[in-house]
């Protein structure tokens, strides 16, 4: 998830761990509701899937198997856990995968055609303010775009659909500011690319958030806890 280097910082533990950053996320949101929608906006194959970034390829497992995968990332340790884990555990047959490790905006080295779908999920807060540039250049290689963003990233927002986790959440409610840019630096959402305040400074309500998808020629189609997922096609 590279914005202007490709040496990325210190990383949290949970960009640090692949399984942390999935135990964590599926405590914060409906995961398999959220990746289980887009894989049926994706539709079935044959299609050419490009997934910026991939993470730790949750995606993959709802997709249909005549689905040609592509997923992009630049943590090495999520890129790890997809080979290890997703693509043996879960046996995950799709009809071919690609994975890289490498910058996102480097579209010029993309395998093959231009693509029938590219999903860009929960990343344009951490790139802000290079969101917009993102999604116009994948308008150049893709037929439809799917875009899965939350409209709250501070921690005293989010709603969080297990009841540990509302609790911690309403306790760091109270937390001071200072406190809680060295828990985000150790454990939570720094991923060694943009800064606490930097990322701070993507604070779209609902209503924003909407009104920028409508912007940037999307359709607004779901909302899933604090996410909003749109749809883009040429």
């Amino acid at each position: 998830m590279l914005v202007k280097t490709e040496t990325p910082g210190f990383r949290s533990l949970m960009y640090r761990s692949a399984w942390l950053y999935n135990a964590i996320t599926r405590r914060l949101y409906d995961q398999d509701r959220k990746f289980s929608t887009i894989a049926m906006l994706i539709g079935k194959g044959p299609k050419e899937v490009l997934d910026l970034p991939c993470g730790t390829g949750y995606l993959m497992r709802f997709l249909h198997p005549a689905i040609n995968y592509e997923g992009v990332d630049l943590n090495h340790r999520f890129l790890k856990r997809i080979r290890k884990k997703e693509l043996k555990k879960r046996n995950i047959k799709l009809r071919r995968i690609i994975l890289q490790q490498k910058n996102i905006f480097d579209f010029q080295n993309y395998q093959g055609k231009k693509k029938d779908v590219i999903v860009i999920c929960d990343i344009l807060h951490h790139i802000y303010p290079k969101h917009v540039e993102l999604i116009n250049i994948a308008k150049k290689i893709a037929h439809k775009i799917i875009i899965c963003e939350p409209y709250v990233i501070k921690p005293k927002e989010i709603s969080a659909r297990d009841k540990l986790f509302k609790i911690i959440i309403f306790f760091g409610k109270y937390l001071p500011k200072f406190l809680l840019k060295i828990i985000d630096f150790l454990f939570l959402d720094n991923d060694g690319i943009n800064t606490y305040n930097m990322r701070s400074q993507w604070n779209l309500s609902k209503k924003n958030l909407k009104e920028f998808y409508k912007t940037m020629g999307f359709n607004n189609k779901y909302r899933i806890l604090d996410e909003y997922i749109a749809i883009w096609e040429s």
